[in-house]
């Protein structure tokens, strides 16, 4: 590989870096933008769509050539159970508190017994919840995972049909897919769809189609080295903090949602941003209780937009701790005694 090649590939993941912590913070001031008012992010989901593209881009980057050299598919997906598991199992266990310390409080979602193990049993085994009960999730105990069992199951479809992944039939996913995401955002007016089971179709589409894109971006970027300024890094970065704090209504929302994902995140394209997505709905319920009373007349948005702040200051640096004593050091001790896959040798068409 040239050395602008390399250089260029590592402005690329420096600038993924820079995306990935804006993201994460984006879609934590979404789901609790009522104490960031004035500074709520209307369109903070759209986040999820930018994740699925980088991971698109550092799975490819990261693991093509070893499929070249035969890594098969025991041994990616347990690369993958590696990387995401232990954290998704902090957050389903900070869900499980949560919701147990809710069933003994006001219970506002009106949790029972049977209901409450079905959630906790599936949750623990990485598996989605279509029973509706008490709340329309297929994570209830930790919502945003969603996404996150849907990049699994798109990891596992990339390395079973890696040898037929040429940029034409990726191109051809895109677009199909991407026709799906088009004609699901101009029926529901909003792009915020996949975490329910009666959405997960289009959740799929989404991630399809986002992975798809980041493979493509990872295969141009590999072959054609080009200079990039720190201005335009800079754009890029700024480009999509102005893609989340959009606040079109109505169908200007469908349509804005539609060229964020479709066309804007396409061309444009921290260490703890992992921690954050899949950490932040049952830590900033914890948070969100312990500093309610604080705000004045009993109402939590009367503290915003210092409430979110320090909310969102406590989340980072615990993130940030998780990550760095238990993430990092259980994925090592994994990594040593999880055994390893045989490699197995097979055609390839990239």
């Amino acid at each position: 590989m040239t050395a602008a090649a390399t250089a260029t590939e590592g402005r690329v993941f420096h600038t993924l870096d820079a995306l990935r912590g804006i993201a994460a913070i984006g879609v934590v001031a979404y789901h609790m933008r009522g104490a960031f008012v004035p500074f709520a992010t209307p369109g903070g989901y759209l986040a999820v769509d930018l994740f699925f593209m980088m991971s698109g881009v550092v799975l490819s980057h990261a693991y093509e050539a070893r499929f070249r050299s035969g890594m098969g598919v025991l041994g990616f997906m347990r690369v993958r159970f590696i990387r995401l598991y232990p954290l998704y199992l902090v957050g389903t266990l900070l869900g499980i508190a949560v919701t147990v310390a809710s069933m003994f409080g006001r219970n506002s979602q009106n949790w029972d017994r049977s209901a409450f193990l079905q959630a906790a049993v599936l949750a623990l085994f990485f598996l989605p919840n279509f029973s509706g009960r008490p709340v329309n999730q297929m994570f209830p105990l930790n919502i945003p995972c969603w996404s996150l069992f849907l990049e699994i199951l798109v990891n596992l479809l990339f390395v079973i049909f890696w040898p037929l992944l040429s940029t034409r039939r990726l191109i051809a996913v895109c677009l199909l897919t991407g026709g799906g995401v088009l004609f699901a955002t101009l029926q529901q007016g909003n792009i915020d769809q996949g975490s329910m089971g009666s959405s997960l179709v289009v959740g799929l589409a989404r991630t399809l189609f986002g992975f798809a894109v980041g493979i493509l971006i990872a295969r141009q970027v590999g072959r054609k080295p080009r200079n990039e300024s720190n201005l335009k890094v800079i754009a890029i970065v700024a480009g999509f903090g102005i893609a989340i704090i959009g606040w079109p209504e109505g169908q200007l929302r469908a349509i804005w949602d539609a060229m964020c994902v479709l066309v804007v995140f396409p061309t444009f394209l921290g260490v703890t941003s992992y921690a954050v997505y899949v950490l932040h709905s049952p830590l900033s319920s914890i948070l969100g209780s312990a500093t309610r009373h604080f705000a004045r007349g009993g109402n939590p948005d009367a503290g915003a937009p210092y409430l979110g702040i320090a909310v969102l200051t406590v989340l980072l640096t615990g993130c940030w701790l998780v990550d760095r004593y238990f993430d990092m050091p259980i994925r090592r001790y994994l990594g040593r005694v999880v055994p390893k896959m045989p490699n197995i040798k097979r055609g390839h068409n990239v």
